[in-house]
């Protein structure tokens, strides 16, 4: 393979893809959509706030209503009168007014329920405000009645609530506080990044792939330059690509949640950020953020990353290979995407355990292991498992990428005809 030429590829496919109006505007607006994700929910659930709705109580057994608080979302208000079939009535007399009725039955304590009725299914806000209403002042009643002076606080007194805190040993054996909880969200978090970045530049191969070969472009390139060193040079060229796409929209995202977060900023949130603050300065917290070697992880992540965007971005070249239009190809991609669905699920099921037989194992398989080391890492794996881990993962992305290129250098010429598994195979051959 010449190496002049390679590395001509590898600059000729990064920036005719960085120059692309398509790559640029969602290069700039992917931070925003992000941000503004993130914020739909919140400004969703400000704006579907209704005004106070009015709710009717009638308390058959004449003591527990004052248990029922009005809020923000509603007001409730005591009716005295009998309720022997009148709810319907009392609603029917109020109109509009009445969001539902809510009746207390003589025998709540034996049956242990409320009543709501309304015409239409009620806010589970309410239910909620209700249920927890209820159980806490039937609660009271129930301990009341033992006769016991002091019976509630030595019940609260045994409620008691432990803090299980995880203590690990460095190397030079010193004690280290570990966040069990960090550790888990660092590594999903890293997995869901491979998971999107592989499936999104890997289609971005292929699409460039099929592209040049429908516009007959590959054909003038070819003459100049192996298959090959065509096929690697995509492949390079894309991950460049992706990195510079990652590194921007990790500059962007900071500045934009900067704005967002100084921009959106109350009351209620500088308390938060007040009362989070205040927590940082605890010793213990410090110590468990400081438990994670993050250089190391991250370290891991582009190794793994590398390795398994090269193992999957050959098959996704080779493939787009054998194929004249991007509407032809799902045959031969969706055996590639389910493969990493289930890498990705192999991650998830291995957060719980992540030292078990499935989790060292699916750290192992190749085309696993990009995704489940990742999850794995935060909770220290011995040196040995990750070196043979990324040993067999660039191995193996060495060896299918000899293969691809197999497939590559013989689909990339061929027009007209709707390819099988079977005719890669003989091309494999």
């Amino acid at each position: 393979m010449n190496k002049n030429r390679f590395f001509l590829i590898v600059q000729r496919e990064y920036l005719e893809t960085v120059a692309k109006k398509s790559f640029i505007v969602m290069t700039l607006l992917m931070p925003f959509l992000i941000v503004l994700l993130g914020g739909v929910p919140v400004l969703l659930e400000k704006l579907n706030k209704s005004d106070v709705k009015t709710v009717a109580v009638i308390d058959e057994t004449n003591q527990l209503a004052s248990a029922i608080k009005s809020d923000e979302a509603f007001h409730f208000e005591l009716i005295e009168q009998a309720t022997e079939g009148n709810p319907r009535q009392l609603y029917d007399n109020r109109g509009d007014e009445l969001y539902a009725i809510v009746v207390i039955p003589r025998d709540i304590e034996s049956t242990h329920q409320v009543l709501v009725y309304s015409e239409s299914s009620v806010n589970s806000v309410l239910v909620s405000h209700l249920h927890t209403a209820m159980s806490r002042v039937l609660t009271d009643a129930k301990i009341a009645s033992y006769g016991i002076d002091g019976l509630d606080k030595i019940l609260k007194e045994c409620n008691i609530d432990v803090d299980v805190r995880s203590i690990k040993w460095s190397d030079e054996g010193d004690e280290q506080t570990s966040s069990t909880e960090l550790a888990m969200l660092i590594g999903i978090v890293l997995s869901l990044m491979s998971y999107m970045f592989v499936i999104m530049y890997g289609s971005m191969i292929m699409n460039s792939v099929i592209e040049e070969k429908s516009n007959r472009i590959v054909e003038v390139i070819v003459s100049s330059c192996k298959p090959i060193e065509l096929m690697l040079g995509k492949i390079v060229g894309v991950a460049l690509v992706g990195l510079t796409q990652m590194l921007i929209w990790s500059i962007l995202l900071g500045i934009v949640g900067s704005i967002v977060g100084i921009g959106f900023a109350s009351t209620e949130a500088q308390a938060v950020a007040g009362a989070m603050a205040e927590a940082s300065t605890d010793s213990s917290i410090i110590e468990m953020l400081g438990s994670i070697n993050y250089l190391q992880i991250l370290g891991f992540f582009a190794i793994y990353f590398v390795g398994g965007f090269l193992l999957y971005a050959s098959l996704f070249a080779a493939f787009g290979s054998a194929v004249d239009q991007a509407s032809d190809a799902s045959q031969f991609t969706t055996p590639i995407v389910m493969i990493i669905v289930i890498a990705l699920y192999a991650a998830i099921a291995c957060m719980e355990n992540p030292d078990g037989d499935i989790a060292f194992w699916c750290s192992m398989i190749p085309f696993t292991s990009p995704m489940v080391m990742m999850v794995r890492l935060p909770f220290d794996v011995p040196a040995w498992q990750s070196l043979l881990s990324i040993a067999i993962l660039y191995a193996s992305a060495i060896g299918l990428t000899a293969l691809s290129a197999r497939i590559y250098r013989t689909g990339i010429l061929l027009y007209g005809k709707k390819n099988s598994i079977k005719d890669l195979i003989k091309w494999l051959k």
